[in-house]
């Protein structure tokens, strides 16, 4: 079945062998045969900033990843509706930027930048706190900061969708104040079932579905249960389950997978779900779990496909 997969550090990746001169043709060599395998038609390609980076090496990661995308004849760059729904029988790809530690200035002018490149999806923060935003290890009182609300306001004048995914709550909340924002978690789980600051409580869920919002659920295994024996995939569809149960329905439940097979210093990974070859795991889990088949493909690809499809 096809997937949409939210998250993926393919910008970090194509910039790390970038720097080890290993191949400038990343997604070609390193990740198009996976991608076909477990059956990925759709991914978010995010350029990732961990808090360190400046504006030239965002800038540098960013316009790495288009070129790449560009290059790759097995890829197709999504920068609107039409190209979302145009039937290449390409891997479709949407630009998105995880972090902005690197805009202390003209916040305006760099987003535009940015949107120009071709993302339509960003979060201001990783899990640091910068001078746009507060992540999950920054201070709890601490939220948007005035520059990041300048960075919101232009995300919201160009339809750019803002990722939640790692903020911490006064920051989320401050995004959601503002009532015309675009606002998904690309990748996160559920509090109340693990309680993981980088997971959403159910009140944080709720507002992001009720917004027609998407939560993208994540395979990183600290995220899925406090216990290490469950993680793995049966316990990330509890997460499934678990908004299903009280939303009554799988609108806005998406895949936000955020494998990191490629990072060579990462070594756990979900039971089931090492890498993107193994998504349909994903798929056949929650069959297991009697899910309809209508219901697994709004999971899979069709509530990302129409979420953006509203906003691209």
């Amino acid at each position: 079945m096809r997937l949409f997969d939210l998250h993926a550090d393919i910008g970090y990746d194509i910039i790390q062998k970038k720097k080890q001169k290993i191949t400038k043709d990343v997604i070609k060599n390193y990740h198009v045969e996976k991608f076909h395998k477990g059956e990925i038609a759709f991914i978010c390609m995010a350029s990732f900033f961990d808090g360190k980076e400046t504006w030239d090496e965002m800038k540098d990661m960013i316009s790495s990843t288009r070129k790449e995308i560009d290059d790759c004849d097995a890829v197709d760059l999504v920068l609107t509706r039409e190209d979302l729904e145009k039937d290449t029988g390409n891997v479709k790809a949407i630009m998105s930027v995880e972090g902005m530690c690197g805009i202390h200035d003209e916040p305006r002018e760099k987003i535009r930048w940015m949107y120009a490149q071709g993302v339509r999806l960003a979060s201001l923060c990783w899990n640091d706190e910068n001078d746009l935003a507060t992540g999950v290890k920054g201070n709890l009182e601490h939220g948007l900061h005035p520059l990041g609300r300048e960075v919101v306001e232009e995300m919201i004048s160009l339809n750019m969708i803002i990722d939640v995914s790692h903020t911490n709550e006064k920051t989320f909340w401050d995004i959601m104040s503002y009532k015309d924002a675009h606002v998904i978690a690309t990748h996160s789980n559920i509090r109340d079932l693990c309680n993981h600051p980088r997971n959403l409580w159910k009140q944080q869920a709720e507002a992001i579905l009720d917004r027609g919002g998407l939560i993208g659920m994540n395979s990183a295994p600290a995220f899925i249960s406090e216990h290490v024996e469950e993680r793995d995939c049966e316990h990330l569809v509890n997460h499934v389950k678990w908004i299903k149960d009280f939303r009554g329905n799988v609108d806005g439940i998406a895949c936000g997978f955020d494998f990191m097979d490629f990072y060579d210093e990462y070594h756990g990974y979900c039971k089931g779900l090492k890498d993107c070859t193994q998504a349909q795991n994903f798929v056949k889990e929650l069959e297991l779990h009697k899910f309809k088949k209508e219901e697994i493909q709004a999971i899979a690809y069709e509530n990302s496909v129409a979420y953006f499809n509203r906003y691209l």
